[in-house]
């Protein structure tokens, strides 16, 4: 295993063996020429992944795409049918929201039992009050933890998991519960295990956190990866799976996509990175409209079968096409649309995104009540 790399899996499957009838399985073990009864289920099939270190992995998928087995599998927790997995580090899972919680237990006492079962004595106390002054909890820390909410409980274990120092920590889905607060909390850790090098292993159903603070992420459908890419490409396929009734179609653009290697990703990063830092002054000053041609636009598509759009672009007052945008200065947004189907009520909308795919501000046409 590459001193690089946090996680590697290698042909990992999760077989599950259903029978119809309970009396199956006793058929099955005592029959003299072992016959099946039972058909086989793969709840992860031939997964083949590399996570390096320093990475937070984001991973997204429809429901029963296998996401939980995977983690279960990289916390230990499981153990795969068949495959091999390497975990170089010390690994922190918070897979639901009562994870390692004691329910009879007090908060304080859960506190104290998990910094012990982590090998932490010296400083034990200093760190406990540091857990709960993060939870937010003081008032309710020494009631059983049987007692408290959902919201308390995810707190409580967030708290914990990151505060043993983890090389690698597992996150899945548990901070929908929390408050807004209390989420930018969370993910200020996360940047803060980041930037020490730590690795983040993330599942949600937010493509929008998913953007904002993933550095890679894959999907999975039908329990296996069908891409590895960078969140704003991965998130926006998933959400393509999700609205699209042409599944088969969205599956086949997905399967022409070139699946990047970590040299070919770390070269799209780069590529990336140029342009972030191309200065659109000198182009400005040539065309005297504010388009510069090395921003290109890439249209995406959540549904052609309903429309289909062309032409998009953004004129400023004087009616010039542009795609640098100035401070106070008013723009348009122009497009040709073509109708597959007869549609009634409908509305156009827009949305203005960063580099990275997270959305700042959106609008449409219901908020201004236009006739369309």
């Amino acid at each position: 295993m590459h001193k690089n790399l946090a996680v590697k899996m290698q042909g990992i499957s999760k077989i599950y063996k259903l029978y119809d009838k309970p009396i199956n399985r006793l058929k099955e073990s005592l029959h003299p020429f072992k016959k099946k009864y039972h058909r086989e289920f793969y709840a992860l099939n031939d997964i083949h992944l590399e996570i390096k270190k320093g990475e937070i992995l984001g991973i997204v998928g429809v429901n029963g795409a296998g996401k939980s087995t995977l983690l279960k599998i990289i916390a230990g927790v499981l153990t795969p049918t068949r495959g091999r997995v390497n975990i170089h580090g010390k690994v922190n899972a918070i897979l639901e929201l009562s994870s390692g919680l004691k329910g009879e237990m007090t908060g304080r006492e859960n506190i104290h039992f998990n910094l012990k079962i982590n090998g932490i004595n010296e400083g034990q106390n200093d760190l406990a009050e540091e857990i709960i002054k993060f939870t937010d909890i003081e008032k309710h820390i020494d009631q059983p933890v049987k007692t408290y909410s959902s919201g308390m409980k995810a707190r409580l274990g967030f708290g914990l998991a990151t505060a043993t120092d983890p090389d690698i920590l597992i996150i899945d889905e548990v901070l929908a519960v929390g408050d807004a607060l209390f989420r930018r909390k969370c993910y200020q850790k996360i940047e803060n295990l980041f930037q020490n090098g730590k690795t983040v292993i993330f599942v949600s159903h937010s493509a929008q956190t998913v953007i904002e603070f993933c550095s890679r992420a894959v999907l999975l459908y039908d329990r296996s990866i069908i891409l590895d890419d960078t969140p704003k490409k991965v998130t926006a396929y998933y959400q393509k799976l999700i609205f699209s009734k042409n599944k088969k179609a969205i599956l086949n653009e997905i399967k022409n996509e070139t699946i990047l290697n970590s040299n070919n990703y770390t070269e799209k990063i780069a590529g990336s990175e140029k342009i972030k830092k191309v200065s659109p002054g000198k182009e400005v000053a040539k065309v005297k409209c504010y388009f510069s041609p090395l921003l290109k636009s890439t249209p995406t598509y959540v549904n052609k079968e309903l429309a289909s759009f062309y032409n998009i672009r953004i004129n400023d007052s004087l009616n010039n096409k542009v795609n640098v945008l100035h401070l106070k200065e008013r723009y348009t947004l122009n497009f040709t649309v073509i109708f597959h189907h007869s549609l009634e009520d409908v509305r156009f909308g827009m949305q203005i995104n960063t580099l990275k795919g997270l959305t700042i501000c959106g609008t449409n046409t219901k908020d201004y009540n236009n006739d369309v």
